[in-house]
């Protein structure tokens, strides 16, 4: 017999065609979740190395420059139209797809997003308090509803506000949620006690350390800057009659307070990462009872002056700033995403833009989201698993 009609041939030819292990794993790393997550059945090594926290770090790595927008949305008449929302390149071919939620249909109203880092995006599912959270990878379809927090609501010490943030601690490699929960006595100020839920250990710890210049307010969840969670607040003593920044480092688990400029006492504010710094936006308030407001929107960032400390600076003014555009928050870590409430065809609609405060260039998004009170994230695909001891 001819060995080239022989079965062993073609068995000699696919090994000697084999890629190198290293070639491979390159190879995956370029690829879309939704791939990697279909070739977990092809081998056990795949499967293996599609949870291998190098590889992981390495996929997120080369995945983070192609970020999707993640769109909060409900209306606001009806109470109804609850979903979110994936926006896939959002500035070229326009791709929409509504989400899954896990737990959907047994939450008692709909889910709060806290924060979206690295693929994983933390879910505020209950009812009040901000004390039922989930980790979701909508990439992977992977949730885990997390354990209760520590500190929780009584009749002789009831919690009066809880404000949350969700963000990386790149020291210990570690994903956490902070939770500062608001308590007030007849007569008294407020005072808070805070606790950390770690990814990595999988459990909540409170934590002594607090802050005393500040009173937090709004309804902003924690922004995440360069390691640290951010709120604004209403300063005290030295920093009384204006706003600050109160900041919470993730790493060292400490806060500090950063008092804003002085224009955002007659104004709203909005904080929002750019390109790695804490930035703000600054624009006008829909009512102010006290007649004194501004009719423009400004755009600061803090960043390093020349003797080595941090000082606000403005990047633009945009002076007759419409009440009617509401700043978001930041896609890319660069665009600023603008909500326009405004009339066309004589309806009431609402379109989202991308504002590049570099150039001044705007982009309209094509979303329809006529009565819709909306919520943007920027979001990434990733193998980031919800279970950090995993």
């Amino acid at each position: 017999m001819n060995s080239s009609c022989s079965g062993r041939r073609p068995r000699i030819m696919a090994s000697s065609l084999s890629l190198p292990q290293n070639t491979i794993t390159d190879i995956l790393s370029r690829l879309p979740v939704k791939s990697l997550t279909r070739f977990k059945s092809v081998s056990k090594n795949w499967a293996d190395l599609t949870t291998n926290p190098a590889f992981v770090a390495v996929h997120l790595r080369r995945s983070s420059p192609d970020q999707s927008l993640l769109i909060r949305r409900y209306n606001t008449q009806s109470g109804s139209g609850f979903g979110i929302w994936l926006i896939i390149n959002p500035t070229l071919n326009y791709c929409c797809h509504l989400l899954d939620i896990p737990l959907g249909e047994s939450l008692p109203r709909f889910p709060k997003v806290v924060g979206s880092v690295d693929g994983l995006v933390c879910l505020d599912v209950s009812p009040c308090y901000g004390s039922e959270f989930v980790l979701w990878n909508p990439g992977t379809k992977q949730f885990k509803r997390l354990d209760y927090p520590l500190v929780a609501s009584s009749k002789s010490n009831p919690i009066w506000l809880v404000f949350v943030g969700f963000g990386f601690d790149s020291f210990n490699n570690d994903y956490k949620i902070v939770r500062i929960v608001s308590f007030k006595r007849d007569g008294e100020l407020q005072f808070v006690r805070v606790e950390v839920y770690s990814w990595k250990n999988g459990v909540w710890k409170e934590i002594e350390e607090s802050f005393d210049l500040a009173l937090l307010c709004g309804a902003q969840d924690g922004v995440v800057v360069d390691g640290s969670l951010n709120w604004v607040g209403i300063g005290l003593e030295r920093y009384a009659d204006r706003k600050v920044v109160v900041s919470f480092d993730l790493g060292r688990e400490v806060f500090k307070t950063i008092p804003l400029p002085a224009v955002t006492r007659i104004s709203n504010v909005k904080l929002m990462s750019y390109m790695g710094l804490l930035a703000i936006a600054v624009y006008p308030l829909l009512f102010s009872g006290s007649g004194n407001n501004m009719d423009r929107f400004e755009f600061w960032v803090l960043g390093d002056s020349g003797d080595g400390s941090k000082r606000w600076t403005t990047m633009i003014v945009i002076s007759n700033f419409a009440k009617s555009l509401v700043p978001m928050g930041t896609w890319r870590d660069r665009e600023v995403i603008i909500k326009s409430m405004g009339v066309r065809e004589r309806e009431d609609y609402a379109s989202l833009f991308l504002f590049d405060p570099a150039d001044e260039r705007t982009k309209r998004l094509p979303v329809d989201c006529g009565d819709f009170c909306i919520e943007g994230y920027s979001y990434v695909q990733s193998l980031v698993s919800v279970t950090g001891r995993s």
